[in-house]
């Protein structure tokens, strides 16, 4: 019986599995917090929104991932972002970077209000808003040009 119950415990341990798409579903940055237009970002044009770190993410991240691993994650990041920006801007996107916690996205007919700093969100992220459209959070490591071209509806 003493078995079981550590198998049990064992079990319950190793079912847990990182979800890697849950950190580009909408549903996921949604808040109801209050927004304040004076702190935070409202946006309401089309354009790539780039979120980076703020120095407390970064030193939570060191802090748990070690400083010479936090800092191989980062150069990794920070390349793939860089990479998204060149692909985004041969097709003329206007990119801004996310200040704040929050962001309201204000389109056309509804608005996004979301909190880009949740715990377990990436803190190197790309969205893509077009007022016309339900906003986008978009992988950098993957990202295309066809793809940026589909969402803004760039046809040639």
């Amino acid at each position: 019986m003493h078995t079981d119950s550590l198998k049990t415990e064992v079990d319950s341990t190793t079912t847990y599995e990182f979800d890697y798409d849950a950190q580009f579903k909408l549903d996921n940055y949604l808040t109801t917090d209050s927004f304040d237009e004076k702190t935070n970002d409202l946006i309401d044009f089309e354009c790539a929104i780039l979120i980076y770190p703020t120095s407390e993410q970064i030193d939570e991240m060191k802090k748990n991932e070690g400083e010479e691993d936090f800092y191989i994650g980062a150069d990794d990041s920070n390349w793939y972002q860089a990479m998204a920006i060149e692909k985004i801007d041969s097709i003329g996107i206007k990119t801004i970077t996310a200040s704040g916690r929050y962001l309201r996205l204000k389109g056309e007919n509804k608005t996004w209000d979301m909190d880009i700093r949740k715990k377990n969100l990436p803190a190197w992220n790309l969205i893509f808003f077009k007022p016309t459209k339900e906003p986008k959070i978009i992988s950098t490591i993957d990202l295309t040009v066809d793809e940026t071209k589909n969402y803004f509806e760039i046809r040639e």
